[in-house]
């Protein structure tokens, strides 16, 4: 599928969206949430497959599961850690570990939005969105 063609983010935008990726996973690996690391903002769409730095199309990953991400693309991608090339990353579900009852964390399904915001969603509806079914 071909997206159309969108403006490339000004390097001030770049800036503001890796802080507010940063802020948003409080600078925590949101794959492990252990310390695997320094940690960098990721994209779940490469650049070097057209994917822009937008908050949406970041998360924050220390090197550890960063490595990992990139050693496994296809792995990275059906567990929620990075979206394909052809993408919008605003709709493509990501996994995150979001806290539920008594401080406890569960990891869920989510699509981040591009002023920071996290929409968790059913796993139905994150298969649906990946691979057109439940």
């Amino acid at each position: 599928m071909i997206l159309p063609k969108v403006a490339k983010p000004t390097k001030a935008e770049e800036n503001d969206a890796y802080e507010l990726a940063t802020l948003r996973d409080k600078d925590t690996c949101q794959r492990c949430r252990r310390d695997c690391g320094p940690t960098a903002r990721d994209h779940r769409v490469n650049r070097s497959q057209g994917g822009r730095t937008v908050v949406s199309n970041l998360h924050v990953l220390g090197l550890d599961c960063h490595k990992w991400a990139t050693e496994h693309p296809a792995d990275a991608q059906a567990e929620g850690w990075a979206a394909p090339s052809y993408a919008e990353p605003s709709e493509w579900p990501a996994r995150r570990w979001m806290p539920v009852y008594g401080g406890r964390l569960h990891l869920s399904w989510v699509l981040y939005s591009n002023d920071g915001e996290i929409t968790v969603i059913t796993e139905d509806d994150a298969a649906l969105r990946m691979y057109g079914a439940a």
